[in-house]
């Protein structure tokens, strides 16, 4: 007996004219993970808050907190800190290399040997997690009227849940498809986009497994850019003047 033919998604909404945040000299954002299910075989129920900050001078800091950093920690520096129950994982990439810090009882600084020891965490950032929601593969919608964020007018759009899944699971992008291909359903999402062309906040949710946290379950998505061109300073802590080397 032959498999049933998937029914073919019929596309909700038209394509969202926007401008790609990967194209700003700087950017501050935050994005908030609520998520209900399993983490480390383990279940879990609690959120990550994640902030960027980047400068024209090639510098970038990404702030995790919430209560469930406990449970990824280990996958950011290793064994080392898993020693630690930090109330934030700090992660700086500047010209002089990438370093972590742990903020604890006292502020550990480690300089990672692997490239990749920040790669989890990077995938937090919430300029990445905009890029890749808002890409022109699934960046499509229905206009639902004019708002006011921050005291700016925005347009606000609502993206198709199933839309956004079948698009995402057929993109030639391959971190947007791994991530679609990771999910078994999406909610309909808002996106808001300022009147310069730029996405400036989003809400969706979510049921799959989320990657960078190794999270299996519900997990609800909001992102806000809060300061385009601000050439924030960003500079490393004392504590990195004798870092750990792990």
């Amino acid at each position: 007996m032959m498999a049933p033919t998937p029914t073919p998604v019929v596309p909700v909404g038209d394509p969202i004219p926007l401008k790609s945040l990967s194209g700003l000299t700087s950017l501050d954002a935050t994005v908030n993970i609520t998520a209900n299910g399993m983490l480390n075989d383990q279940r879990v129920r609690g959120d990550l808050t994640a902030t960027v900050s980047t400068n024209n001078q090639g510098s970038s800091k990404i702030v995790v907190t919430g209560p469930l950093l406990g449970d990824i920690v280990a996958q950011v520096g290793g064994s080392a800190m898993s020693l630690f129950t930090p109330s934030s994982v700090e992660i700086y990439k500047v010209p002089q290399g990438t370093y972590i810090v742990v903020d604890s009882l006292f502020d550990v600084c480690i300089k990672p040997k692997a490239a990749n020891s920040t790669e989890s965490v990077e995938q937090m950032n919430p300029q990445k997690l905009m890029d890749m929601f808002t890409s022109k593969d699934v960046a499509r919608g229905t206009l639902a009227g004019s708002e006011t964020i921050n005291g700016a007018a925005v347009k606000h759009y609502v993206i198709d849940g199933p839309t956004f899944l079948a698009a995402a699971q057929n993109s030639k992008d391959k971190t947007l498809r791994t991530f679609g291909d990771s999910l078994w359903a999406a909610k309909d999402a808002d996106l808001y986009v300022s009147s310069a062309g730029y996405p400036v906040a989003f809400q969706g949710g979510y049921s799959g497994l989320f990657e960078p946290l190794k999270f299996e379950g519900d997990f609800d998505v909001q992102i806000e850019v809060t300061g385009i061109n601000q050439n924030t300073p960003i500079k490393l802590p004392a504590s990195c003047n004798n870092p750990i080397s792990q």
